[in-house]
């Protein structure tokens, strides 16, 4: 839908069924970030999907090799009980795992035992059933992803709540600031999101009819909040909405300034508004109205169905600079596939002609590779074709993100068959899928299925993540959460990253299962997170578990 968690309305939800389950790669130039002297060092799982980039790749894992997870120590360390269902992703602060709820309760837990170390209650949540809303129910609290600043040791977080005196019908949202370490709120915080977008002052923000999925994104001194709709009851249209850390004074733009309020919402699944360098905001919009056919450089009033790229201005004023719509954006529209069900992933690895690559896909599962330096319009390709650097697919339709993987600096640059740089994507009741980064004969990037999981995943199953020592292929792991519908119960798997160079789009293989666990109640489109040789996974039932080697 334009702004929810919800499936297509156009077609029943379906329960996942674990089942067991092609050109190769051409010479190019190819370049890769982390570059050859290795990553570098992490020291928290501090925002969503790992890094600004969403790409899901946490480098610095060596307690998380595949020989670890076969050895037979790695298990379950702790499963700590939070008051209300998980969705959002925790973040790592130091030696604290910050856990926040549907309930808007937010936690301090220890990393390594799980015990508490300190909770507070943000408010009351804003009841689902005001709005006859089932798709999240009983109640939305913090429902996105925290962002932690390590420099000042304060972790962002946007609560919705009823304030005190008002109704169901009159809730409100707050970023708050609190200390990581204690949970202390701090002065002059929390800070209520208001007002109308710079692009459209006649639409001031509506509480009532928005909520706010997509993870934080923390930039430039700001933290950018993004919004879709309250189980798409109209009227809505998609905001950003940015707080200055050291004024609080606020910005706020809309995917939708036309003349009515045609969705457009900003969801992603839960992934975090994406960011490749100051002042670059990229973000991907559900259903609405279609921008009309134009360049790029000159994004039109109305963008849903689109991947934009928003330029922080002077006095931290948004602005549209750049997007990309599929040709067939209005046929996506009125039939409920979302191009923003995905939410936008740049890689860490490109091309010498195209280093800044993006990829994103929608729930009608072709995964689109596009230059972030050039999106690509609309309609802009030969004969009003799609003006994009490569297709892949259409596979199952996909509600979150891709993570990926590279080595490239580590090898040769001058044979793509020798790098393993890849893409894993996820789609709805589908296998995950190794997709190989190359080039074809001219030079374009392009994306190869050379290796699929025997089972497949279940609609509502979360978001991949990688982890490795440095770009060594050997070390590095897929981890996912599988449910096989939503509500239902979920695992936590683990599989081997890189198949053999054998393994081509002709001649796929199937990726190597490793280890896996229960979790109990999956929350939707679950994003793990991934710190000093552990995994940490939030859930619907109400608890945060980690996973890891007891000597870890």
């Amino acid at each position: 839908m334009a702004g929810t968690d919800r499936t297509s309305h156009y077609s029943a939800r379906q329960r996942g069924i674990r089942i067991v389950a092609g050109a190769a790669m051409a010479l190019g130039m190819l370049s890769v970030l982390p570059p050859t002297s290795g990553p570098a060092a992490r020291a928290d799982e501090v925002t969503a999907s790992q890094n600004t980039l969403r790409d899901g790749w946490d480098a610095s894992e060596p307690g998380l090799s595949p020989s670890v997870l076969t050895g037979g120590s790695f298990g379950q360390l702790f499963s700590t009980p939070v008051n209300g269902q998980v969705y959002a992703q925790p973040v790592v602060a130091g030696s604290t795992l910050v856990v926040a709820t549907q309930n808007d309760y937010v936690y301090g837990l220890d990393a390594a035992s799980g015990a508490v170390r300190w909770s507070m209650s943000l408010g009351t949540p804003w009841p689902t059933s005001t709005a006859n809303c089932t798709d999240v129910t009983p109640s939305v609290g913090v429902m996105s992803t925290p962002v932690y600043d390590p420099s000042s040791g304060i972790v962002y977080l946007v609560a919705e709540v009823i304030p005190p005196g008002n109704d169901a019908y009159h809730p409100a949202f707050y970023l708050h600031a609190l200390s990581a370490q204690t949970g202390a709120e701090q002065p002059g915080w929390p800070v209520q999101i208001q007002g109308a977008p710079v692009n459209d002052p006649t639409r001031p923000f509506d509480p009532y009819s928005e909520w706010q999925r997509p993870g934080l994104l923390l930039m430039g001194g700001s933290v950018y909040a993004a919004f879709g709709s309250h189980c798409d009851y109209s009227p809505f249209v998609g905001y950003v909405a940015g707080v200055n850390t050291s004024t609080r004074s606020q910005t706020m733009w809309s995917s939708d300034a036309g003349l009515t309020d045609s969705m457009g919402g900003i969801w992603q699944g839960g992934g975090g508004l994406m960011s490749d360098g100051t002042g670059r905001i990229f973000l991907a919009t559900g259903n609405g109205v279609s921008p009309a056919s134009g360049p790029g450089s000159s994004p039109p009033s109305e963008l849903a169905e689109s991947v934009v790229r928003l330029a922080v201005g002077s006095g931290g004023a948004l602005s549209a600079q750049d997007f990309f719509s599929p040709t067939n954006a209005p046929a996506l529209d009125s039939t409920d596939r979302d191009f923003g069900s995905g939410g936008p992933v740049g890689l860490p690895y490109g091309t010498s002609a195209y280093p800044h690559l993006l990829v994103q896909a929608g729930k009608d599962g072709r995964v689109f590779l596009l230059s972030r330096d050039s999106l690509g319009g609309r309609g802009q390709g030969t004969n009003g074709t799609d003006n994009v650097l490569s297709v892949a697919g259409p596979y199952q339709g996909q509600w979150g993100h891709p993570a990926a993987f590279g080595d490239t600096a580590a090898v040769s640059t001058a044979n793509s068959a020798t790098a393993n740089d890849f893409v894993y994507y996820v789609g709805r009741n589908d296998a995950l899928r190794a997709l190989k980064f190359g080039v074809d004969s001219s030079g374009s990037p392009l994306l190869s299925d050379v290796a699929n999981s025997a089972g497949n995943f279940g609609f509502s199953s979360g978001s991949p993540v990688v982890t490795s020592n440095g770009t060594d292929p050997s070390s590095a792991v897929v981890w996912e959460v599988y449910t096989s519908a939503p509500g239902a119960a979920g695992t936590l798997e683990a599989y081997q990253a890189v198949p053999a160079s054998s393994c081509t789009a002709a001649a796929p293989c199937t990726l190597r299962e490793l280890w896996s666990a229960p979790i109990g109640t999956a929350s939707k489109f679950t994003i793990p997170a991934t710190d000093s040789g552990r995994v940490y996974v939030g859930t619907g039932d109400g608890h945060v578990l980690g996973f890891g080697s007891p000597d870890a």
